[in-house]
């Protein structure tokens, strides 16, 4: 607990304080900080605890949080071993529960680092499979096809970066398909937003906001294929 404070302090300093030398310094810490293996419990837990009353407003550390597992992910996912992985991917699914009705930029975040670490779980061998079936917890929850919606909307680009990133060789996707399996999941897709533009709203507005992210998952994987 003692470190989240200190993370949701430095976040704060960095953001907030009109000293510019304590915004550097705050910085240089946070940068230093992600470094360590310490960054993984310490950002999952300020993500799945209870504790937003003790940080900073507006949700700035909890961001700042699904950032840093993203980065982590990415640079040293692969590293990770498979109880680890699982641990993480739970502690990932219940965020994504526990903000599915916002704030909109922390539920990109935090289905980022998903997307980004259901392809790095290469000893399941198949990925997209695996996160298709844990998509269907987040379903069954009253607001989760929100976070279902936001992650499907994440998941091509997702795949599309990796593909381009160096680290991945070309026998890597080959051997994992992870495009392949993509577009073999379109039907499925489909049928979610299918469902998702039948439910009725109490408010003309829910409608409408509905409606846009369903167009915006529809229009990223048409940009996919």
């Amino acid at each position: 607990m003692e470190l989240q404070m200190k993370v949701a302090q430095a976040v704060h300093v960095l953001n907030h304080d009109s000293q510019s030398c304590n915004r550097v310094a705050a910085n240089q810490w946070l940068v230093q900080f992600q470094q360590t293996d310490a960054a993984w419990e310490v950002a999952t837990s300020i993500l799945t605890s209870n504790y937003h009353q003790q940080f900073v407003s507006d949700f700035e550390v909890e961001f700042f949080a699904a950032q840093i597992l993203k980065r982590k992910i990415q640079n040293e996912g692969s590293y990770l071993q498979m109880g680890a992985k699982d641990a993480l991917l739970n502690a990932l699914l219940l965020a994504a529960k526990k903000f599915c009705l916002g704030p909109p930029q922390l539920l990109t975040q935090i289905c980022l680092a998903l997307s980004a670490l259901m392809l790095h779980a290469v000893e399941h061998g198949q990925p997209i499979e695996k996160l298709f079936c844990s998509l269907q917890s987040l379903e069954n929850h009253d607001e989760g096809t929100i976070a279902v919606l936001e992650m499907l909307t994440v998941l091509p680009e997702v795949v599309e970066d990796q593909n381009t990133d160096h680290r991945t060789s070309s026998a890597q996707r080959r051997e994992y398909g992870r495009e392949e399996q993509l577009l073999s999941h379109t039907s499925v897709v489909l049928e979610f937003l299918h469902r998702q533009s039948d439910k009725s709203f109490d408010s003309s507005i829910q409608l409408q906001g509905r409606h846009r992210k369903i167009l915006r998952c529809l229009l990223s994987w048409v940009s996919s294929s």
